[in-house]
């Protein structure tokens, strides 16, 4: 959880809620770490698998753009870079 928290940046509060609801959605499987009973470990199910392939399917667009506006940010403070030499 804790690694889960500073990935999503998020408070724990925050993220165990959002792991108890994707538990009760059966997204999510939680299991107690053998090693250290403290640690609880998530996978994703089958079907929680399947959801997140088609979100980032979806998302693809986005990405593309969001990607090519980067690269034309680049572009733009590579040209102005030598102005502010």
């Amino acid at each position: 959880m804790t690694e889960l928290c500073e990935r999503l940046q998020l408070q724990q509060t925050a993220v165990t809620e959002l792991v108890k609801r994707s538990e009760e959605a059966g997204l999510v499987e939680r299991r107690a770490s053998r090693e250290d009973g403290r640690v609880w470990l998530l996978r994703a199910t089958p079907e929680g698998r399947r959801r997140l392939m088609k979100a980032f399917a979806a998302l693809r667009a986005d990405r593309e753009s969001l990607a090519a506006a980067f690269e034309e940010l680049d572009r733009s403070f590579r040209a102005s870079a030598p102005a502010l030499r």
